[in-house]
């Protein structure tokens, strides 16, 4: 009987031996196993319904030849390829049901092009006439940000169409608070106003207007029911009424030239106070032509 329990108790030790040993010899070696037969991330660009998606969240849309402009011109041609039509309707969807994403439009000029927009460089102008091609898709301009690149290296095709002049991008959006305040507090202080020659309604603009109009244009997109108003002044020269007809034309032409250039029509209000508003007196040459100005100020509907 002794002898049995004995040959019991030693074929438990064995066993047990054999169980712990085995704990601590091979359970990591099996785990290192199942650690290398795990399949290694690969790391690749994944594709999307409308573009391309990298590691950072960053989405870039293929054009594929579907937007034209020509040297100097802020137009494309239209209409655009169904592909993109397509893209931009899938792209509108995400933008709206992600609410953190923007979309970024950079598009391309060259230094030898001829800049006719109120914009200080052609590739912004270029981007915000696409911008609002898809606004009018349906994606709101607050989600949209635009710029303008210098690159002399484009390709131009044989109809003297630039070959690849945009670029798209999904990506984080942008907190434009502090700028939007920037933008009012800089107008109040530091008024957009436009000078012109005696009995004429044309202008030249200059760097630092330039600036402002972008600003302008920001705000405008950025803050729902904003709205632009353009005043035309005149001297006193002239009767009442034929200088409020003069400051409505003064009005009227920088309006039509923020729309051609991209600013949005509806946007805009062009109102005239002729002569009855001036800020330097009107007895001097010098202070003539200070009055002969239109102020654009920024407002809510």
């Amino acid at each position: 009987m002794k002898r049995t329990f004995y040959l019991v108790v030693i074929l438990l030790v064995i066993v047990f031996g054999a169980y712990f040993g085995w704990l601590l010899c091979c359970k990591d070696q099996i785990v290192e196993e199942v650690k290398k037969e795990k399949p290694k991330e690969v790391e690749s660009k994944l594709t999307i319904s409308f573009g391309i998606l990298d590691s950072d969240g960053n989405i870039s849309i293929p054009l594929d030849k579907g937007v034209k402009f020509k040297k100097s011109s802020i137009k494309f041609d239209t209409p655009v390829s169904v592909e993109l039509d397509e893209k931009i309707d899938k792209l509108k969807n995400f933008l709206i049901s992600e609410k953190e994403k923007s979309l970024s439009i950079t598009s391309f000029y060259t230094s030898d092009e001829t800049n006719s927009s109120v914009f200080p460089n052609l590739g912004l102008a270029r981007a915000i006439s696409f911008k609002n091609y898809v606004s009018d898709k349906g994606i709101p301009t607050k989600l949209i940000d635009v710029k303008g690149e210098l690159r002399d290296n484009l390709e131009i095709d044989e109809n003297n169409n630039i070959k690849k002049p945009l670029k798209l991008n999904v990506g984080q959006s942008k907190d434009y608070t502090q700028l939007l305040a920037s933008i009012i507090k800089d107008l109040e202080s530091n008024p957009l106003g436009l000078n012109f020659e005696s009995g004429k309604a044309q202008l030249k603009l200059g760097s630092d207007q330039r600036r402002k109009i972008v600003n302008i244009s920001t705000y405008l997109d950025k803050v729902e029911k904003s709205v632009c108003t353009i005043t035309g002044h005149t001297d006193n020269t002239g009767t009442t009424r034929a200088n409020l007809y003069l400051g409505q034309q003064r009005a009227n032409y920088l309006k039509d030239f923020f729309v051609r250039s991209g600013i949005l029509d509806n946007r805009i209000k062009a109102i005239s106070k002729g002569d009855s508003e001036p800020i330097a007196s009107n007895n001097t040459k010098k202070g003539r032509a200070k009055n002969r100005r239109t102020d654009v100020s920024l407002g809510k509907n």
